[in-house]
């Protein structure tokens, strides 16, 4: 007769090893899926406060208001990139106070890396280092970049309230 005593321990024991390793993954991905998250919403606010800057002088030119189609809003680019990296700035400063309510801890380095504009839409590309919360030293990664690319146009508001009064 064979002794299997002790089989099932060393079972129970691969299977909470495995576990605690799926779990670990989990974490780490989820944790880079958050700081993606949050990335993408602080580009997304630089662009919207670079959009807002209207370029009085194409915005009020008789051949705008001539066209068929509308361009859309046209945008003073100069003013748009200032306040935009004005705002990531401010963001990524903010982050590295660890201020928890507009980063997250886990964010290492944020940088700018391209912005355009073509007069109608402002382009913003952010790159960010991620530290994981458990490294496996198996792998050897214990941080991820990240990239968050955004574009964000100023759209006319379509609206049948001409003055004051609401028509329907």
């Amino acid at each position: 007769m064979r002794d299997d005593q002790g089989s099932l321990s060393v079972l129970i024991l691969a299977f909470l090893l495995a576990s605690i390793l799926v779990l670990m993954a989990l974490t780490d991905i989820s944790s880079v899926y958050l700081a993606k998250r949050t990335l993408t919403q602080g580009t997304e606010a630089a662009t919207q406060r670079g959009v807002r800057n209207l370029n009085f002088e194409k915005y009020y030119e008789k051949q705008s208001i001539l066209l068929d189609s509308d361009p859309g809003i046209p945008i003073d680019c100069s003013r748009g990139k200032k306040d935009s990296l004005d705002a990531m700035d401010s963001w990524i400063s903010l982050s590295k106070n660890e201020v928890q309510s507009l980063g997250r801890a886990n964010v290492i380095d944020v940088e700018i890396s391209e912005f355009h504009c073509d007069g109608y839409e402002i382009s913003l590309s952010t790159l960010a280092r991620i530290k994981l919360p458990f490294a496996v030293p198996i792998f050897g990664i214990e941080e991820v970049q990240i990239r968050s690319q955004v574009s964000s146009i100023a759209e006319r508001k379509i609206t049948s309230n001409f003055y004051g009064i609401d028509i329907n």
